[in-house]
């Protein structure tokens, strides 16, 4: 017998053989008759053994394997493993006496390099399929009236402790962000509009949920450089509002377009994860008039 022939056999009888999505392997009563070069009646006599007081050396060797008289049972109906699949192959291979065939010795040394799982693997083209990595779930911000609330307890616990002595940059920091979530409040319960004007670092910290610095190379005001230096398309849409504690002219952008928050959240994210925006935004030539100067002096 050649392998070619054994080959003719695999194709015979691979509707009766199964991998599970794990890689293990079962094949039927008579698929494993088939491979072991036998009648299905002598594997289903050896099996029905297993609970007679003289038990045959085949069903003896499985159960020394850690198999159960009930196992092998069940087999005769349910298919038998890979793992009694070899051990039966290797019996009749080379343990059966006069029953030893060639078939089962060149099936026997066919999967002896690599494993029977393996080989029924190959045999029936099964591979294992790779598990796609599950996605991070996207972190959402809580509701605006619920972060307006936790910001006014931090401020009162932050006022304790101080003595009522605050920082009046953190003061002026505390008022803009009450007033931006209360704006924001505001907008989303307005009825026939579906419009939200921001600027940028109120996108960044109230729709990103990033902390954006009031000192230091990613501070808000080159960020708000940072998009009209590179990212000039987005708008050039500007208004009057209170910025640590005086009026100023800001840029607003049409956050409810998607590409406009999609164009400032790529920005906002390029801002953040450059090592040194000033530097850039100095080659860019942002700083070029007298008043940007006197902007990076500070």
């Amino acid at each position: 017998m050649s392998q070619i022939e054994i080959a003719q056999i695999i194709e015979q009888i691979k509707q009766e053989i199964e991998v599970d999505p794990s890689g293990k392997a079962k094949a039927s009563l008579r698929a494993t008759a088939r491979l072991a070069g036998v009648d299905d009646e002598s594997i289903r006599k050896a099996l029905k053994s297993s609970a007679d007081p003289a038990p045959s050396k085949l069903a003896v060797m499985l159960m020394a394997q850690g198999f159960s008289s009930a196992d092998l049972n069940s087999w005769r109906t349910d298919g038998i493993p890979d793992i009694a699949i070899a051990i039966i192959i290797e019996y009749y291979a080379f343990e059966a006496g006069r029953y030893c065939n060639t078939q089962a010795r060149l099936v026997c040394r066919s999967f002896n390099t690599i494993g029977i799982r393996a080989w029924i693997q190959e045999k029936l083209g099964w591979t294992k399929k790779e598990q796609q990595p599950q996605q991070p779930p996207t972190p959402a911000l809580p509701p605006v009236e619920q972060r307006l609330q936790t910001l006014v307890e931090a401020m009162k616990t932050l006022a304790d402790l101080t003595g009522g002595k605050l920082n009046p940059y953190i003061e002026q920091h505390f008022k803009d962000f009450a007033a931006n979530l209360l704006a924001e409040h505001n907008r989303q319960a307005l009825c026939g509009t579906s419009e939200k004007w921001l600027g940028v670092v109120n996108f960044a910290e109230i729709e990103l949920g990033k902390k954006v610095p009031l000192h230091g190379s990613h501070y808000r005001g080159h960020l708000g450089t940072w998009v009209r230096t590179f990212y000039p398309h987005l708008g050039s849409r500007q208004e009057t509002r209170l910025v640590n504690g005086t009026q100023q002219s800001v840029y607003i952008y049409a956050c409810h377009d998607p590409a406009i928050a999609s164009g400032l959240t790529k920005a906002i994210e390029e801002f953040f994860a450059h090592p040194n925006p000033t530097a850039a935004l100095r080659q860019a030539g942002a700083f070029s008039n007298k008043k940007g100067m006197r902007l990076v002096k500070k």
